[in-house]
């Protein structure tokens, strides 16, 4: 298939020797921003591979701040809130959703979208296979759907495009949501019939046929979101402006540095982007269409 996740780790590491980069650069300075992760938004990414990569990119970018950044992973959306509100942490890692939730906790001056592939607000395709004859979201009802991990806007959008058609929403209209860590994995199963669907972004279906041609051939894209922001890092509201001032230039021109650019590219990330008006307004709207539509 020639759709295999790159042995990031491994690349990473080569990088770091040829940079002359050390993860553990920042020791010698203290811990000043914590950042919290769930396992429920990480996007196409493992844990090991999100704590390596968000801690070098944010502890190269405000290291001339003499700020230093941890991520710490935890299981669930929830137990990230709860650390955020008690205190413990000063930043969050989300998927746009949750951060709509509890937005009234950040900082709205300090608010970032992690940027994967060209456009900082990718489409999510609804894809099938090209020979099953399925041409519409009403005729998957009852089979299965691969979706990667962290891909909770996309299922909002499935969600509110069935209950437009008053069909159930994605996990009860579905027999089986089959979860991977990464896209390359959904679309492998839906390419060798393991699953009847997948949903992935137009960023990570480019991805993986350029990889390889046959997708286009094989697989059809049935459904296509507007353009949807889905991963949000915010500052929690006390945290000082003159602090942001200072750390965000160096955040939001990370990818000019070569060095730091080739890692993005190996993490297939493109860059930090600063939340503005409008930003999250489709989902948003999204999130209000469905607790809307749940209610009737």
């Amino acid at each position: 298939m020639g759709l295999r996740k790159p042995a990031c780790c491994l690349v990473l590491g080569a990088l770091l020797w040829g940079f002359g980069i050390s993860l553990a650069m920042a020791n010698d300075r203290e811990v000043t921003i914590i950042a919290g992760l769930s396992e429920e938004s990480l996007y196409d990414t493992s844990i090991t591979d999100a704590k390596i990569v968000f801690s070098l990119i944010f502890n190269q970018a405000i290291q001339e701040s003499e700020e230093q950044f941890v991520l710490e992973i935890y299981e669930t959306d929830l137990e990230v809130e709860r650390k955020l509100i008690s205190g413990e942490l000063d930043a969050i890692f989300t998927n746009t959703i949750h951060y709509l939730k509890i937005e009234e906790h950040f900082n709205p001056m300090g608010c970032y979208i992690i940027q994967h592939g060209p456009e900082i607000k990718p489409q999510y395709y609804l894809l099938t296979k090209r020979n099953s004859g399925i041409q519409r979201l009403s005729q998957l009802q009852g089979m299965k759907i691969s979706i990667p991990r962290g891909h909770a806007v996309g299922e909002l959008y499935l969600d509110v495009m069935l209950l437009r058609q008053n069909l159930p929403v994605t996990d009860q209209f579905f027999s089986e949501i089959r979860v991977t860590q990464e896209s390359n994995s959904a679309v492998v199963n839906l390419f060798f019939g393991k699953v009847d669907a997948a949903l992935i972004t137009n960023d990570a279906f480019s991805v993986a046929s350029e990889l390889n041609p046959q997708l286009q051939k094989q697989l059809i894209v049935i459904n296509v979101s507007e353009p949807l922001a889905h991963q949000v890092v915010a500052v929690r509201r006390d945290f000082p402006l003159e602090r942001i001032r200072k750390i965000e230039p160096y955040i939001l021109n990370i990818q000019e540095s070569p060095r730091m650019s080739e890692i993005l590219k190996t993490f297939r990330l493109t860059a930090v982007r600063k939340v503005k008006n409008g930003t999250l307004a489709e989902v948003r709207e999204l999130s209000d269409e469905y607790r809307s539509l749940s209610v009737k």
